[in-house]
């Protein structure tokens, strides 16, 4: 592609001499870079992309995209103001901007945004269409499955999945949009037709100065959108958004609830216990049906409302999504029954927030005969002040608790724990602090009694730990059989 051509409609200014260069590629990685491929300088959190121009043109780049003023005289330059919003507008461009091809669903919020793709893609694969998925457990592209990088990918990478969904006749798909994608402009030049608000509790606050500014990147997902918002309206920023986005776009605005029965879909909850939940759904009073849910807990039973609505308002039958999400068996690493040869229950989720955790611990509770054990961390370099928070959550609905490792990352794990204690020790919760993961699961299984249940929080289907420089393998289940077959691997 010529580069006048890639910068088509991009507001990016190019010089009559360097219209004709040959752009057959596009990286932000320099070690990528060979003759013909354009390089783009993006600022990240832990390195400045601009440092590798260098490298970059001597590898071959046919053109550097750049923020800064850069002297490097045989490659053409292009400076522009923010490099990651070029990055999407050139990356569209190059990839012939797929989006608008696809039939195109986003969910954002704190909590359930991954087990809602679950649920949209099986319901509309219950049809015979087939759907592609992005989003935090992976990406996936009809028999194809790539190990996810990050919730919402790169904007590069992002146009280049959508392309692979179209060569492969992919018309569907549904992803996961975070904060940081919306924020750092990640999904710019890419219109939804439908998007979902599930809720928003706190999290990131590492990353955004508040829950305001958290707030706002995740209204931005709507002002992307072209035909209908989902919203869930019990929760109290849902209940915030419908109301602004009445008075500020022009799109169908959809609410959710299960306690109020004039929203435009209310749940009625039909039978709740251990192994699955039933649900009523009515429109405008009406009732379309019943869903079946094999997963328990109140916060399922949003999960499938909310996927539902979005279906139906898109032109789905209710047939269909009836059968699509009785026949999701289950979401890896979300509130996941681990089967086990001593048939000890034990449930991993991927609960790292104290709204999460709350809602674990509370479907947790209403299970378990015995005592509720409950084995969580926290991870390092991140939002500190919800911490003290989940150790509080996790003090008042557990009967003991084991602090232990989650990915400290370049923290210090004994700084962490001291974090989370203080939230336990204003509970009457018994604790300990076992730093070693491994160990801290360990010690959960070998002071298990019959009726007790064991949650293990925070990483889900993760399958790595981050300690100080260094990703290593670790999988909370795996773990959890492989100290089992060991006769639990007593210490």
């Amino acid at each position: 592609m010529k580069l006048k051509a890639l910068l088509h409609n991009t507001g990016i200014e190019c010089p009559p001499e360097w219209e004709e260069i040959e752009i057959t590629g596009i990286s932000y990685d320099s070690r990528k870079i060979k003759k013909g491929i354009m390089f783009v300088c993006l600022i990240g959190e832990n390195t400045d992309g601009h440092i590798y121009a260098v490298d970059a043109m001597l590898r071959g780049a046919s053109a550097i995209i750049s923020e800064k003023d850069l002297e490097l005289p045989s490659v053409a330059v292009l400076k522009v103001a923010d490099t990651r919003e070029a990055l999407s507008a050139i990356s569209a461009n190059f990839y012939g901007n797929p989006a608008d091809k696809l039939n195109l669903f986003g969910i954002t919020g704190t909590n359930g945004k991954t087990t809602v793709t679950y649920m949209l893609k099986s319901c509309i694969e219950s049809q015979g269409i087939p759907c592609g998925l992005i989003g935090t457990i992976s990406y996936k592209i009809g028999e194809k499955e790539y190990e996810a990088t990050r919730t919402t990918p790169e904007s590069l990478d992002l146009q280049a999945i959508f392309n692979e969904m179209l060569n492969q006749n992919i018309e569907y798909c549904v992803m996961e949009v975070s904060s940081h994608a919306l924020q750092l402009g990640r999904v710019e030049r890419i219109t939804f037709d439908y998007s979902i608000f599930n809720n928003l509790t706190q999290e990131h606050l590492d990353f955004h100065k508040d829950i305001e500014e958290y707030y706002q990147a995740k209204k931005r997902l709507f002002m992307k959108t072209e035909k209908a918002a989902i919203i869930n309206v019990d929760d109290k920023y849902g209940e915030r958004l419908l109301i602004e986005l009445t008075n500020e776009v022009g799109i169908d605005i959809v609410s959710c609830s299960l306690r109020n029965e004039d929203a435009d879909y209310y749940g009625e909850v039909v039978e709740k216990n251990e192994k699955i939940s039933k649900l009523n759904v009515y429109k405008n009073n009406k009732l379309l049906g019943m869903l079946l849910i094999n997963t328990p807990g109140v916060f399922s039973l949003y999960n499938a409302l909310v996927t539902a609505a979005c279906l139906h308002t898109a032109g789905i039958d209710f047939t269909s999504i009836e059968k699509g999400l009785a026949e999701l068996k289950g979401v890896p690493g979300r509130f996941e029954l681990v089967e086990n040869i001593k048939d000890i229950p034990i449930i991993v989720d991927y609960a790292h927030t104290p709204d999460a955790l709350k809602n674990i611990l509370l479907t947790a509770k209403d299970i378990v005969k015995g005592r509720l054990i409950c084995v969580f961390g926290c991870g390092g370099d991140r939002d500190r002040s919800k911490r003290p928070l989940m150790g509080k959550v996790a003090g008042e609905l557990s009967d003991y608790c084991i602090i232990t490792s989650d990915n400290p990352r370049t923290e210090s794990q004994k700084q962490i724990s001291l974090d989370i204690e203080e939230g336990l020790k204003q509970t009457d919760c018994k604790y300990e602090v076992i730093e070693d993961r491994r160990k801290a699961i360990n010690r959960a299984l070998s002071i298990y009694e019959k009726g007790d249940l064991i949650v293990i929080a925070g990483k889900g289907h993760e399958n790595y730990q981050i300690i100080g420089g260094a990703k290593t393998y670790f999988s909370d289940k795996e773990t959890v059989l492989e100290l089992i077959e060991t006769e639990h691997g007593r210490i």
